[in-house]
């Protein structure tokens, strides 16, 4: 059977396998709860800037189709921008509006294709979970699309916010949850029930990392 990930990315995918492997240690488990068809939305935590290689190297050739991030427009020059479009990474103004991004996650939603979202949006300074932006939960309910709840934890040990020179060695894992369905009830209030749906999603991950990471959110009884 012909791979749905297409060699460019799936090299790529490799590479970013190879290289994480000689300057940390990593375990990932949960590879077979990634869906291989259909739209769907991969929701982590963000606390390094290795944290979407991390996803993508490995989601990618779970998934067996390439999946999409967004990044901000300013790192679209040069040789750097020719890699991002390469990797179907969407430019996306910084300080632009969130209903811009918005559409554009939707359109490619709406091709069943598989979109990478950091739900706070920023990487977090002091590992911990953060508040979610709005997004994940409005996408999801409006358009029928599960998430899959993906935890990384020890990645900001290697090369956090501010540091300047990685530390090699470190321990890195990334826990990978079940797909589920996000309800915003539209019988009620609609702000509250996306609240609630935000929510749900932050404690599903806080249950995929290490303690340290949680923050103030509960882990999700049921992931």
């Amino acid at each position: 059977m012909r791979s749905g990930l297409p060699l460019w990315p799936r090299a790529i995918a490799w590479l970013c396998r190879t290289v994480l492997r000689c300057v940390i240690r990593i375990h990932v488990d949960g590879l077979d709860n990634v869906p291989r068809e259909g739209a769907l939305i991969v929701a982590a935590n963000h606390i390094s800037n290795i944290d979407s290689p991390l996803v993508g190297g490995w989601l990618g050739p779970a998934l067996d189709r390439r999946p999409r991030f967004l990044a901000k427009e300013q790192l679209f020059k040069g040789v750097v921008g020719w890699f991002l479009r390469s990797q179907g990474v969407i430019a996306v103004k910084a300080g632009g509006s969130d209903v811009a991004a918005y559409r554009m996650a939707r359109g490619l939603l709406e091709a069943g294709e598989v979109m990478v979202i950091f739900p706070e949006g920023t990487r977090a300074g002091n590992g911990r979970l953060g508040r979610p932006r709005p997004g994940v939960a409005l996408l999801a309910s409006r358009h029928a699309v599960p998430v899959l709840p993906v935890g990384v934890s020890g990645s900001d040990a290697f090369l956090r916010r501010g540091q300047r020179l990685p530390s090699f060695g470190a321990r890195v894992i990334v826990r990978i949850g079940t797909p589920y369905q996000p309800v915003a009830d539209r019988g009620g209030d609609r702000r509250a029930a996306l609240a609630a749906a935000d929510e749900e999603l932050m404690r599903r991950i806080a249950a995929l990392v290490e303690p340290r990471h949680r923050g103030d959110w509960e882990p999700w009884p049921e992931a």
